[in-house]
């Protein structure tokens, strides 16, 4: 038995697929894949320690730029005999450095971050 379109009875034609079942779908598997993230303790752990490294790479960086300006201040002290002022002067501009080293770290860091697809997530 035929319609007047010439389809069998009892099939529907198809539904096209709404925005509001895209948007479900998309919502599920959002879900599902940070249900899988939280799910490995392991991966969350290695997130801390990811934290922690680029905290102690910020530091690291700071501190040895202080110190090879100083140095660097130190031994031309030591060969042109003005001591204390270049090692001031070379201290300040180690301080310079750092400063800068630590803005761009964090600069490349925020960038990262706001390019993650979770980045407006909070916990």
């Amino acid at each position: 038995m035929t319609n007047s379109d010439d389809k069998p009875a009892g099939t529907t034609p198809p539904r096209p697929q709404s925005e509001t079942s895209d948007l479900g779908d998309r919502i599920r598997k959002a879900q599902e894949a940070r249900a899988a993230a939280q799910a490995d303790p392991q991966s969350s752990r290695q997130g801390d320690m990811s934290t922690l490294a680029r905290g102690l790479r910020i530091g690291a960086e700071f501190v040895a730029a202080i110190l090879v300006g100083s140095g660097i201040g130190y031994l031309i002290d030591m060969v042109a005999g003005t001591t204390p002022w270049a090692l001031l002067i070379m201290f300040m501009v180690g301080f310079a450095a750092g400063i800068l080293n630590v803005t761009r770290v964090v600069a490349e860091l925020n960038a990262q971050r706001s390019s993650s697809p979770d980045a407006d997530e909070t916990d």
